[in-house]
């Protein structure tokens, strides 16, 4: 298989594992999702998935709370976790017996976790490398004087010891008043939302945040048509609405303030996502740095 043909191989192979990166479950629930009737979208998922998956693994990047939820509701759990390249590669996981589908899981019983002042992941444990091959300069800067490893990601614990990871820490911005905003935890409050494909949070040094907006042309005609709606002004409108509800969930500086529906959209094949599907936050910036600027115009 390919990435290509794998899911019309599903049905064929009717695998009982299966692990993949978030597009694939997210494609195998809107096949279902449309069925008119409970039972319906239960028959259609077992259609496309072949009807045998026992265990589902989604990685690379975070999948939809939404997706999740609708493969457990037909009796179907995809697990995550959480881990990195240095770590061998898995830090944490959920696991069918304790799961949080708003988490990546607890660690692992050989892994050591804690958070820094600033909220980044610090890792030991025999599971996590030594060192850049090489590099010494790369592998000090990778550990704190007392030997942890600095993940780069900002996490925060539940209180029932899960972990959830809130962004980069190269990513948060910081706002023209000084506030510290990650981004990513902005954006995932779209992700269940099937009419955007992709947001993105821009303004570093700004005095409020913007956002850029890529829709799902399908789902968007499909709400649309819900609201017996049609042309630019509906779609703005729906936008809106969308944006200001997750705003009522966001302390002041964190609101988004204007979005910008944009033009040519965000593939591997023109590097603005990662062969994974995780965006390239800085090539995004560039390459609509003009869209975004003009919203504090």
């Amino acid at each position: 298989a390919d990435p290509t043909n794998v899911m019309a191989k599903l049905p064929e192979i009717r695998p009982s594992v299966f692990m993949s990166v978030p597009s694939y479950w997210e494609k195998m629930a809107v096949a279902a999702m449309g069925e008119p009737t409970p039972e319906a979208r239960k028959k259609k998922l077992m259609e496309v998935t072949g009807g045998r998956f026992c265990f589902c693994l989604s990685g690379g990047a975070g999948l939809k709370r939404e997706v999740k939820e609708f493969f457990h509701d037909n009796g179907i759990l995809i697990i995550e976790g959480y881990g990195l390249t240095e770590t061998s590669p898995t830090l944490t996981m959920n696991r069918p017996d304790s799961f949080r589908f708003d988490t990546v899981g607890k660690p692992f019983p050989s892994v050591e976790l804690k958070l820094a002042e600033d909220g980044e992941i610090l890792a030991k444990g025999p599971n996590v490398f030594k060192g850049y091959f090489k590099d010494d300069a790369a592998t000090k800067e990778a550990f704190t004087e007392d030997g942890w490893f600095k993940t780069g990601d900002v996490g925060q614990w539940t209180e029932d010891g899960f972990i959830k990871i809130v962004d980069r820490k190269k990513d948060i911005l910081v706002t023209a008043g000084g506030k510290n905003v990650p981004p990513v935890n902005i954006e995932l409050r779209f992700a269940d939302d099937h009419v955007f494909s992709h947001v993105v949070v821009y303004g570093d040094a700004k005095k409020y945040l913007v956002l850029g907006v890529w829709l799902n042309d399908e789902m968007l005609q499909a709400e649309l048509a819900k609201l017996g709606q049609s042309g630019d002004e509906a779609v703005r409108a729906l936008v809106q609405a969308r944006i200001e509800k997750v705003n009522a969930e966001l302390a002041h500086h964190e609101t988004i303030k204007k979005f910008h529906i944009m033009p040519r959209p965000l593939t591997v094949a023109n590097g603005m996502l990662t062969a994974v599907l995780k965006l390239r936050r800085k090539k995004v910036y560039e390459a609509f740095r003009d869209e975004f600027e003009a919203l504090y115009k």
